[in-house]
């Protein structure tokens, strides 16, 4: 008995390892996709003073701890999120073990967990979800078929379905992105009905994290929403034809303040087509003035009802990343919504 849970332990630590080893290459793929960069070629090095990272400054985890989170040479500091990623791959890693023991299922679960974990992290930093990441998650779908024998092909299917519907309404009314959307449609197909406990936690977690943040930038939004409605009133003055109604849509992305002149009614302006753009550029170099302070992201969008030259209504809110939401669902869907639907339906 003693032999088998040494040896227990042994392959947990080394599946931890394995998993923390993965993060690592995570890290690369999470930066450099979203560049267009190789993930294959050119070697690690500091952003800040260009120095290629030695051999063993990449010990996952543990360079991090020994550095104190800072360049071994310019000492500039090292995001700690890097060795978070690391952690969190090498933990997903063991929880697959754990769950499905050395089986496919386990293989399917860990490349799961890594590309829910690439699409987070993305998502954190880009406010999108790469659709390779959704795509991939869909092929991984088509595994499924052959390692969980168990659930029928039609289940993929109706997963991928019943959930895809709720999703796409939500998208419509602004509460999620399209990404969104075609992630959990794809996820769907992976867990079939283990995508609805999923889905519900996911919802949650995404529905207390939005109203936290808002609630905590309820001040801020507030302030910045009455700047940004006064220069926009002292913008449309003279440009609005009389008795027009427009809707001026712009967002705050990354450190630049986006409005397209072509989402502008033509009528509703009394200036040319030319006129309009350069306009509309001037307009955006005085309102990103309102919010100078973002960070390098999308950020903030606002919607602005105008009238008769004055802005009759506006609403500025913060972005959402809910990709790591309902990542977070997904995982548990994966481990526990056998469970998690058994025991609902032995309540009923």
């Amino acid at each position: 008995m003693t032999g088998i849970l040494w040896y227990d332990t042994i392959v947990c630590v080394l599946v931890f390892i394995f998993g923390s080893v993965i993060g690592s290459f995570l890290n690369v793929v999470i930066y450099r996709t979203p560049q267009h960069m190789s993930i294959i070629n050119g070697p690690s090095h500091c952003f800040s003073c260009g120095e290629r990272i030695k051999a063993y400054d990449l010990v996952p985890i543990f360079s991090w701890i020994i550095l104190g989170g800072k360049c071994r040479k310019c000492k500039a500091p090292i995001s700690v999120r890097y060795t978070i990623v690391e952690a969190l791959t090498g933990l997903m890693f063991l929880l697959s073990y754990i769950r499905f023991s050395a089986s496919l299922p386990m293989v399917v679960a860990i490349v799961f967990f890594s590309l829910l974990i690439v699409l987070s992290c993305i998502d954190i930093d880009h406010m999108e979800i790469p659709y390779w990441c959704t795509i991939s998650i869909a092929v991984l779908g088509i595994a499924t078929f052959f390692t969980e024998p168990n659930m029928p092909w039609w289940e993929h299917f109706a997963g991928a379905a019943v959930i895809a519907v709720p999703f796409a309404v939500l998208a419509l009314f602004g509460g999620m992105g399209g990404g969104d959307v075609q992630l959990m449609a794809a996820a769907g197909f992976v867990l079939g009905w283990k995508i609805v406990p999923a889905a519900v936690i996911g919802v949650i977690i995404g529905a207390v994290y939005g109203v936290v943040m808002q609630v905590s930038l309820s001040s801020f939004t507030k302030e910045r929403t009455k700047e940004i409605s006064e220069k926009l009133t002292a913008w449309c003055e003279g440009k609005n034809t009389e008795g027009a109604e427009d809707v001026i849509y712009g967002e705050f992305e990354h450190g630049k303040c986006k409005i397209s002149a072509d989402l502008f009614e033509e009528k509703a302006w009394s200036l040319s087509a030319d006129e309009l753009k350069t306009a509309v550029e001037e307009l955006s170099a005085e309102l990103l003035a309102v919010m100078p302070d973002l960070p390098d992201s999308k950020e903030f969008v606002f919607r602005a009802s105008v009238k008769d030259g004055a802005v009759t209504k506006i609403k500025l809110r913060r972005r959402i990343a809910f990709g790591p939401a309902l990542s977070v669902g997904l995982a548990v869907g994966m481990l526990c919504g056998e469970t998690i639907i058994k025991s609902y339906l032995a309540l009923l």
